[in-house]
């Protein structure tokens, strides 16, 4: 065994968060790790990167016991860890952030030429070919990630700990990550990985260990079932949330809610075209750099249309106005909810009054707390009080909290773009329901995701983007995953290397 946690415990003030928990890690294989956000998995791999101290447990590298909550000590020792929220400094080369102190070096400084053969050394081991004298920050975040890669194997990683790897790449990006873990892992290479799409865990993990409240549930073969794995994660069958059945032939005669014609600008490549109804739920579907959130970002006014026209019930909206959206009755969820959506050290009640602000002649703390609650209550937010500040939220909480505030402000059409991006299971679940419920009561909703199951089987149509432009728009029995991916893939010519 390479890597043993024993009886891992931690406690923050009021919150057991970890109970006894244990992992074994072996080398050559992928170790994945799952549950709700809540469940404990964040604590338990900055645990195990020397973050954070546990109150109780040991861990053992090779037989040996690992005591310094030092992430530099644990890096030394063979463990490193690649976050979601990539370490890296935008500016400086490929070659400098892939050595970042650990430069050679020579009498009068650093040797460049070196650093740079190094550089392109340890690509090489990952079948990257870079101009490693490039800022990083001009490569794609796929690039970004692999050069972290290539940093821990730099380091002599015999462990590593990828935290939500795939959640800001399109498929074929995951795809290849994939691909590159099963070859690390014939070269010796443990990884622990962490994720909530769980079709990717069960096609990479050899073994899947369970968390639930702060313990371990139990470790799993990959021949565990999809279900087998909600059903643990959550202690209960999944509930059925999916929308019962595609809109009905006669729903375009429906009221025409929000109208986009010939629009363009920043994002997109060619004008665009759409129509939602009233109780519609309209999918757009597209590889990552499609042109997706830059068409929420027109709609919405977050950024300035320079052609076309969108109009909400016939009322043309402003170019670049997201206030008279809002006051139109346009309400959005952005993909990038912690700098978009979010302001991180405000409370929780202040973020779900954030839209409704306005409408309060006067300050009535009375009255603006009795309705947070009644937010906080009918989409189930877990906090430990109102007036705790909303970045100590998990992911999906926080999701919720972004959604929780239209229901204050009764908008007649909603633009989610990645609604259930980084958010557990059960999260997941109450956010699918929450978006099949506000379409039964009337609301017209935009949903843009990269999870093409989540597209299929929550919206009546789906608009298809490539290339950052239209391409399909399908619906009834023309909506199949197999349309919708030949679309995304662009015409046969654009495909030839």
């Amino acid at each position: 065994m390479l890597l043993e946690m024993r009886g891992i415990g931690k406690r923050f003030p009021g919150v057991v968060a970890l109970e006894g928990v244990d992992l074994e890690l072996r080398a050559g294989e992928v170790h994945a790790l799952v549950g709700e956000n809540g469940a404990g998995k964040t604590t338990l791999i900055r645990i195990l990167s020397g973050a954070l101290a546990q109150d109780r447990g040991t861990i053992l590298l090779e037989g040996r016991e690992l005591r310094s909550a030092d992430p530099r000590a644990t890096q030394k020792s063979g463990i490193a860890a690649i976050h979601q929220e990539l370490t890296r400094i935008p500016g400086l080369s490929v070659a400098e952030n892939l050595l970042l102190g650990r430069e050679p070096r020579r009498a009068w400084g650093i040797d460049r030429r070196a650093m740079r053969e190094r550089a392109r050394a340890a690509l090489a081991r990952l079948s990257l070919d870079l101009d490693v004298g490039l800022p990083l920050g001009s490569f794609s975040y796929a690039t970004q990630q692999r050069v972290a890669i290539a940093r821990a194997l730099d380091l002599d990683a015999r462990v590593l700990v990828l935290d939500e790897p795939t959640a800001s790449l399109d498929r074929e990006q995951a795809l290849a990550l994939l691909s590159l873990l099963e070859s690390l892992k014939s070269d010796g290479l443990a990884v622990v990985f962490i994720g909530h799409r769980l079709d990717e865990i069960l096609s990479v993990a050899d073994r899947i260990s369970v968390l639930r409240n702060g313990k371990k549930v139990g470790t799993f073969a990959r021949a565990v079932t999809k279900l087998e794995l909600v059903t643990h994660m959550l202690g209960r069958e999944p509930s059925a949330t999916r929308r019962a059945a595609r809109v009905a032939s006669d729903s375009l005669q429906r009221p025409l809610l929000l109208e986009a014609r010939g629009l363009t600008g920043p994002g997109l490549a060619a004008p665009c075209d759409l129509a939602l109804r009233e109780g519609e739920v309209l999918g757009v579907a597209g590889l990552l750099g499609s042109g997706r959130s830059d068409l929420v970002q027109l709609l919405f006014g977050a950024r300035r249309r320079t052609g076309g026209e969108v109009t909400l019930e016939g009322k043309r909206l402003p170019a670049g106005d997201v206030r008279a959206a809002v006051d139109a009755g346009l309400g959005c969820s952005p993909e990038e909810r912690q700098s978009d959506a979010l302001l991180p050290d405000l409370s929780v009640r202040e973020n779900l009054l954030l839209v409704v602000s306005r409408s309060f002649a006067r300050r009535r703390p009375a009255v603006e707390r009795a309705l947070a609650q009644d937010l906080a209550e009918r989409l189930h937010i877990v906090c430990a009080d109102l007036d705790q500040p909303v970045r100590l939220l998990s992911g999906g909480n926080q999701q919720k909290v972004i959604l929780a505030r239209w229901l204050a402000a009764h908008p007649r059409a909603l633009l989610l773009d990645e609604p259930t991006r980084g958010v557990d299971v059960g999260a997941r679940e109450e956010i699918e329901a929450f978006v099949a419920r506000l379409a039964e009561e009337g609301m017209a909703v935009l949903l843009v995701s990269s999870d093409l199951d989540e597209v299929l089987s929550g919206a009546d149509r789906v608009l298809v983007l490539h290339a950052r432009r239209a391409v399909a728009l399908l619906r009834g029995a023309e909506l199949t995953e197999d349309a919708v991916l030949e679309a995304m893939a662009g015409p046969l010519e654009a495909r030839k290397p």
